[in-house]
């Protein structure tokens, strides 16, 4: 699903008020996406916390420290370094899961 594609999903949806335009569903879809990434960029991942966002019935996001490591060139074989890098994961909510199995 494109952006464009989940706006116009929205934008259908009967349910919103009458007067919601598609500029508007768009703003807050953009405002959404654009909390949720300043929210991960800006915490930071410790041994006592780590940052994540749950939607329930969906899933949860957390933010991850992906440790430095060395591993091979895969043309030549050469050992080279992998610098640490920061990772979001997600883990799927039950309800979605049981929904997408129930099939």
């Amino acid at each position: 699903m494109t952006k464009q594609e989940l706006i116009e999903l929205v934008y259908r949806k009967r349910g919103e008020p009458a007067n919601l335009t598609k500029k508007a569903v768009t703003d807050i879809v953009d405002g959404v996406f654009a909390e949720l990434g300043d929210y991960f960029v800006k915490t930071k991942v410790s041994k006592t916390s780590t940052p994540r966002f749950t939607y329930p019935g969906f899933g949860t996001f957390t933010k991850k420290r992906r440790a430095a490591r060395t591993g091979r060139h895969p043309q030549t074989g050469e050992p080279i370094e992998i610098p640490a890098t920061d990772t979001v994961a997600f883990t799927i909510g039950s309800e979605l899961k049981s929904a997408m199995n129930d099939r």
